[in-house]
């Protein structure tokens, strides 16, 4: 994976998460700002509703200014200026509450206007029914009461079960995340380590294998007959010329160096490579033909053009292809070059994956007759890219296989 890449995927898994514990965030709150205001309202409406039930049992009328008050989050205090009966006042409270679901242990004290002192103070469990405590009577009227939840906070953030378990979730997610991404990095790290010891060995490869290529050619050319254990060195160090040389355009195409452009008849650039062509695969009588024309010039690289062609040039006739027909097409914007033969094809389950590195289509019995390390193709579709285009193969099994090639012109 490109560093490029990686740097998007961790910039988008970041973003991500903040968006999930922004968002989750926010709705937490909002939440806890409802059921704050629902539980302000409710318990209001219950503490007027006592306030009126005092009222009506003093014969008197409901105050004209509103005698509830909210001090806190968690303390109302209700100004009656009137005799209270603390027995009923208790039961008052107790009952309104419960009405309206809510199910908080709460404290209420009564305060004394006239002597400025608190003069009576209990704590309420919901849950006990019966109280038995002495309650004093108190003879003033000038008196008003207050209501303290002392465990409201704990209780509205109780009720958010579903936030808890997203939380949890969030928290998976992102030690998921940060495993992932000491994953990746890790990978990331010995991917590069094994593309630097492979273009190393690659490079001190090159100069060994140029050298023997040099003296069997040497020897050969000096031996006055024809020596079989000569030639099978010749031939097997150009094999090895030949897998290294495709190991170093592998790494090569992957980098991110530009490639530089020139002026192409592409027309005749193929028609030379088809003179080669003849020329190198003479003894396996293969045919070679190019249809179609292509009158625009194109911006393109010629080393890379004449590798992707030798690729599939090479695999096509590896592969039973006894006649190889290219094709040229042109419009305005675009050159299409197709490249088809009549081998043995490949299956359809496996195009998806003929152009992955290393892969190599299984053959009977899981030998492979034909060598090498399964780059050709991959080279072919990172050249392509490389070149600004697309490959696209048309394949059946026995019937042959066509690689359609689009470049842009400019």
């Amino acid at each position: 994976m490109k560093s490029a890449h990686i740097r998007a995927l961790i910039v988008l898994a970041i973003l991500t998460l903040v968006g999930i514990i922004g968002t989750q965030v926010f709705w937490l709150n909002r939440a806890i700002e409802q059921q704050d205001q629902v539980f302000n309202h409710n318990v209001q409406a219950a503490l007027r509703n006592v306030v009126e039930s005092l009222c009506e049992a003093n014969g008197k009328d409901f105050p004209t200014i509103n005698p509830i008050e909210q001090v806190s989050g968690n303390y109302f205090i209700v100004r009656t200026n009137d005799r209270i009966d603390l027995a009923n006042l208790e039961y008052l409270i107790s009952a309104e509450i419960k009405k309206r679901s809510i199910s908080q242990d709460f404290e209420y004290g009564v305060y004394d206007c006239a002597n400025d002192q608190m003069v009576y103070a209990e704590n309420v469990n919901l849950d006990k029914e019966d109280r038995v405590d002495v309650i004093p009577v108190l003879e003033n009227e000038e008196y008003y009461f207050g209501v303290y939840f002392p465990e409201k906070s704990k209780n509205l953030l109780a009720g958010f079960d579903l936030w808890k378990f997203t939380t949890l979730i969030t928290l998976v997610v992102i030690v998921f995340f940060g495993y992932a991404l000491f994953v990746i990095l890790r990978q990331k790290r010995l991917s590069e380590v094994q593309k630097d010891f492979i273009n190393n060995v690659s490079h001190e490869l090159k100069t060994p294998l140029a050298t023997l290529s040099l003296a069997s050619s040497t020897l050969i050319e000096r031996s006055s007959e024809k020596n079989k254990y000569l030639q099978i060195i010749q031939s097997e160090v150009n094999r090895l010329q030949n897998n290294v040389e495709d190991i170093l355009h592998s790494s090569l195409l992957d980098s991110r160096i530009a490639v530089a452009l020139e002026e192409i008849n592409i027309s005749d650039f193929i028609e030379e490579l088809i003179k080669q062509f003849r020329n190198e695969y003479a003894v396996k009588m293969v045919s070679w033909s190019l249809n179609g024309v292509a009158p625009r010039l194109i911006n393109s690289n010629k080393k890379i053009l004449e590798n992707i062609f030798r690729n599939l040039a090479d695999n096509a006739v590896k592969y039973g292809g006894r006649d190889i027909e290219f094709h040229l097409d042109q419009d305005e914007r675009k050159t299409y070059i197709s490249i088809s033969d009549d081998g043995q094809g490949i299956p359809v389950k496996y195009h998806k994956k003929i152009f992955t590195k290393f892969f190599r289509v299984p053959e009977s019995q899981n030998q492979h007759n034909q060598k090498g390390f399964g780059l050709g193709l991959q080279i072919v579709e990172s050249a392509v890219k490389k070149l600004h285009g697309k490959i696209d193969l048309s394949s059946q099994e026995n019937v042959g296989s066509t690689f359609k090639i689009t470049l842009p012109n400019g």
